[in-house]
């Protein structure tokens, strides 16, 4: 018995020393399966029947045969006609690898974002948005500026307006209910100027800015207003630019302007002029068969602030 004992302690001995010089330790087996529903490459075969079973060299396999297989209906195909186990990584946003791999995924840890590789060497952003529609921008942007969209690429693009012109669109904001009202600029800085109620129309002679302009029914145009005869002496707008016969013309319905050259008042209220077709004066018509239109009030020599009445009085 002790002979017995002697021989099973010797053997168990030799197996131990054996077990324990490196390069012979036990492997788990590889088998390549046969048949149509499954398919491993020579290099996913090799890797399997390396000479350890660690943990971690095991799970890796496991991993690479999972990626690596083609079994119909239950597991993705090949990346290329069905889904594919790609390699997922996770780390900041700013980490993530410069030159992917296609079907490399990256969860960004700082931000929101996902991104996949489907082309090779190139991220795409796949969360917030789809792919189709996800919406980037291009270049840098300057503080202030307005973003636009462009509607072929679906880029996010900065607008060519200028800090003044943000500056300005904000200051203009309308609140309903709350800012309904209309101020018209009074002090008018420089010549040919204005502030108030505009309308574009179309004029049937040639105009200038601050002709007085009556509405001809008949042809449907505007024409220099002038208050010798009824029928012209209603000068309910004022040129606010030059144009010829037939031209469309900007007009000034109400509100204040200044022309230096055309306006010379010293007294309050202002009429049309009888003498000169599209002048206005703060003497009244006084001949026999004149019109009698009030056209406004003189805030200084040269400003007008354009009221036209309705009701016209014949001498």
């Amino acid at each position: 018995m002790l002979k017995n004992k002697l021989w099973i302690g010797i053997i168990l001995s030799i197996l131990l020393l054996v077990f324990s010089i490196p390069g012979f330790t036990a492997y788990y087996k590889y088998t390549q399966e046969s048949g149509t529903n499954f398919y491993v490459g020579t290099d996913d075969k090799s890797d399997a029947l390396e000479d350890t079973n660690e943990i971690r060299q095991i799970l890796d396999d496991l991993g690479n045969l999972l990626g690596h297989s083609k079994r119909d209906d239950l597991y993705p195909k090949n990346g290329t006609t069905g889904g594919y186990l790609g390699r997922l990584n996770y780390g900041l946003d700013a980490s993530k690898p410069a030159v992917p791999v296609i079907n490399d995924l990256y969860l960004a840890t700082d931000t929101v974002k996902i991104y996949r590789c489907f082309v090779a060497e190139n991220w795409v952003q796949v969360y917030p948005g789809t792919i189709e529609n996800n919406v980037i921008k291009t270049g840098d942007f300057i503080a202030g500026r307005i973003a636009k969209i462009n509607n072929a690429t679906g880029i996010i693009e900065m607008a060519t307006n200028t800090d003044a012109q943000v500056s300005d669109a904000v200051t203009k904001a309308h609140a309903k209910n709350a800012d309904t009202f209309l101020v018209f600029t009074n002090a008018l800085s420089s010549d040919h100027t204005y502030s108030g109620e505009v309308d574009s129309q179309p004029v049937g002679e040639n105009v200038v800015f601050g002709d007085l302009l009556y509405k001809d029914w008949a042809a449907g145009e505007w024409k220099k207003a002038k208050a010798d005869a009824y029928a012209t002496a209603r000068a309910t707008r004022i040129a606010l630019e030059s144009k010829a016969d037939g031209q469309t013309c900007l007009m000034l319905v109400k509100g204040y302007i200044r022309d230096d050259s055309a306006f010379d008042f010293g007294a309050v209220p202002i009429f049309l002029n009888d003498d000169t077709a599209g002048t206005c004066d703060d003497t009244a018509p006084a001949e026999s068969g004149d019109q009698i239109f009030m056209v406004g009030e003189a805030k200084s020599a040269d400003i007008l602030f354009f009221n036209p009445g309705q009701d016209v009085g014949e001498i």
